[in-house]
């Protein structure tokens, strides 16, 4: 097995390089620098296989350096497909789940990702002021119960558009949670601050037109967008706060620490001595960034909004939950567009517009390429299936009079009743027909998605192709590199051994402490552990003598930063001063071991690492004759020179 070096090498190689065949071969030059076997590298290809982790164009050094490198991964590579490589079956299943899971994170950064981004950078320049009807429906619930659901929204819809105000509709229509209305009027909203659903349809509305009924995870619902605006900045806002709207005291409170202010006394002592907001008290004030996209109370924001940033502090307002002075610490903004674009897509992996999972990929695929169900030849196929209900789906033979009927097309592709009921039989064979689930046939259509998926991007991207290919030739690499090099050097014991006793000056221990490290939560329990150890008890009993004692030991590693430098100073079987760490720490020195050469199995992965680089060589050479590899220097300072 390769160490850890090698495969971080490797892993960068696969990573870095070999992403930069994907460039592909020009034909402006066919000049050859270099062959390996019977196949030629041209210039060409060389400088656009180039990789150096910079978008700066290389120099002759650079090509120079870089050809043998290329050279020697070409050799490989024609090993590889002479041993047999590519077709290795495990090799293979590898490089094919690579391939699909590229394939999902290259459709989320072509697509998926930009078209979420612009979408919701648009709506986050705007608030929406909406109302709407909302009628709670289960996730369960039947298709009588959502028809009815809808039958009643667009009711309401029409007494909406006769003109019958709206909280007379809510009350009437709209389901009750808690004596409470789970409909009426929403503060005003943002990109990402609701779910999806109620989103998309009301930024897809004009000022005062009302949706038809749609669905979102609370039930189904219709909506009025009231107004439109330019999105409010939030405000970095401090307050003086008295609790109580009903009685004089409150109000005469506000008002005595307004003309405490306005007396020319500072605003931390006002607020220290007048405030009743214990929270912000301790934050002189501070109760943090006010929008309606912080789920801030609407006679809040609305009164934060009014405040002109440039006055010291405001006029007393009062609210909901009483009055209060506030005191604009700054507003929302950004040095540049780019800054705000950058914060934005980090708000937007938060929001429903973007999930970086397999799931939204095929939701966003169905849409592309236009996955559709034929609802009534499923729910045909449903009736029929159970009314096996005393029968296991394995043991049912498929429906003859419908086998032939469509149940899903994708991408202008269909799949029958037929097609359904094989996969019911290869996943579910075993499971009772009474008991299907809708879920099987959402699990059937996504499983028809993630098939194709690898087909879809090749066809979109035909550049994909390119990338699956590279990672390919990287696997083969890899592994063709662990069979020759790193396993190889693991086996050789003779050549190690030869390594090891030809280098032993460098194989050794340094003198070092052996020590235990204490830590507790505080001194008084480092002293019992003090107490302990100088009674007779063993360090390594510790933990289970001293409750909540923490206990390690480092016996190989002379450290030198703090705290650890204090090990050298003292001395065997004896404890240190407590000090901080975790807690705190205290030390007990045991003893100092000697310096010492390592034996052969405790230089081993040392002497591997000293060995890897050497065989790797030789692996080299034998590559390099048997390919007769050839490198023409002078052919690639001509080209390059040509270049210039």
């Amino acid at each position: 097995m390769a160490n850890i070096t090698n495969r971080y090498f490797y892993s960068l190689f696969i990573l870095l390089f070999i992403p930069a065949l994907l460039m592909g071969q020009s034909k402006n030059d066919k000049t050859v620098v270099g062959t390996v076997g019977d196949q030629k590298v041209t210039y060409a290809e060389l400088k656009a296989n180039y990789s150096s982790g910079s978008t700066a164009t290389p120099t002759l050094e650079d090509l120079e350096s870089f050809l043998p490198i290329y050279l020697d991964y070409k050799a490989k590579l024609l090993a590889a497909k002479d041993q047999g490589y590519y077709q290795d079956s495990t090799l293979k299943a590898e490089h094919q789940s690579y391939v699909k899971q590229a394939a999902y994170a290259f459709w989320l950064e072509q697509e998926i990702k930009p078209l979420a981004f612009d979408e919701f950078k648009a709506r986050s320049n705007e608030e929406l002021k909406t109302y709407h009807i909302l009628i709670a429906v289960g996730p369960n619930a039947s298709q009588d119960e959502i028809d009815a659901a809808i039958e009643k929204l667009n009711e309401a819809k029409k007494e909406i558009e006769s003109g019958v105000a709206l909280d007379e509709v809510n009350q009437k229509y709209s389901s009750v949670r808690g004596g409470r209305s789970m409909g009426g009027d929403i503060p005003w909203i943002s990109a990402g601050r609701t779910v999806a659903e109620f989103e998309d349809v009301a930024f897809g509305l004009e000022v005062g037109e009302l949706s038809d009924p749609f669905k979102t995870q609370f039930g189904y619902h219709i909506v009025l967008l009231q107004d439109r605006r330019e999105r409010t900045p939030a405000r970095l806002t401090s307050h003086v706060f008295v609790r109580g709207t009903g009685d004089s005291t409150a109000y005469d409170k506000i008002y005595q620490a307004y003309e405490m202010l306005e007396s020319g006394q500072d605003w931390g002592a006002v607020v220290n001595q007048m405030t009743e907001d214990a929270a912000s008290k301790r934050n002189n004030g501070r109760i943090g960034w006010i929008s309606y996209q912080q789920n801030f109370p609407s006679d809040i924001v609305e009164a934060v909004a009014s405040v002109d940033p440039s006055d010291t502090y405001s006029e007393p307002f009062k609210s909901q939950y009483g009055f209060h002075i506030f005191k604009i610490d700054s507003v929302e903004s950004y040095p540049s567009e780019e800054v705000r674009d950058e914060l934005l897509m980090q708000k937007l992996k938060e929001t429903p517009y973007y999930e970086e999972s397999n799931d939204f990929v095929v939701d966003f695929l169905e849409e592309k390429f236009e996955g559709t169900s034929f609802e009534k030849n499923i729910n045909q196929y449903k009736s029929w299936l159970l009314s096996n209900d005393t029968t296991t789906i394995g043991a049912i033979p498929s429906p003859s009079s419908m086998q032939n009927m469509d149940v899903y097309s994708f991408n202008g592709e269909s799949y029958s009743v037929q097609d359904f009921h094989n996969y019911l039989v290869d996943t579910y064979g075993s499971r009772m027909a009474k008991i299907y689930s809708d879920n099987w046939f959402n699990t059937y259509t996504r499983t028809i998605v993630d098939s194709k998926i690898v087909e879809l991007t090749i066809s979109t991207y035909p550049d994909f192709q390119q990338q699956s290919d590279s990672y390919l030739n990287g696997l083969v690499v890899y592994n063709i590199n662990e069979a020759n090099v790193w396993s190889a050097a693991t086996v050789d014991t003779s050549r190690l051994r030869s390594i090891y006793n030809d280098n032993i000056s460098n194989y050794q221990y340094p003198e070092r402490p052996f020590y235990y490290l204490l830590t507790a939560r505080n001194d008084s329990t480092l002293m019992k552990a003090k107490a302990f150890v100088n009674n007779g008890g063993s360090p390594d009993s510790l933990r289970s003598n001293i409750e909540r004692l923490g206990v390690a030991v480092d016996s190989t590693t002379n450290f030198t930063e703090d705290p650890f430098d204090r090990l050298a100073e003292m001395s065997e079987n004896s404890f240190s001063e407590p000090f901080d760490y975790n807690n705190r720490g205290m030390f007990w020195l045991e003893e100092r071991l000697p310096a010492r050469n390592m034996t052969f199995d405790e230089a081993f992965n040392r002497v591997l690492s000293t060995y890897q680089p050497i065989r790797e060589q030789e692996w080299l050479a034998e590559l390099r004759s048997e390919y007769n590899i050839k490198v023409h220097r002078n052919k690639l300072k001509s080209a390059f020179r040509k270049d210039s």
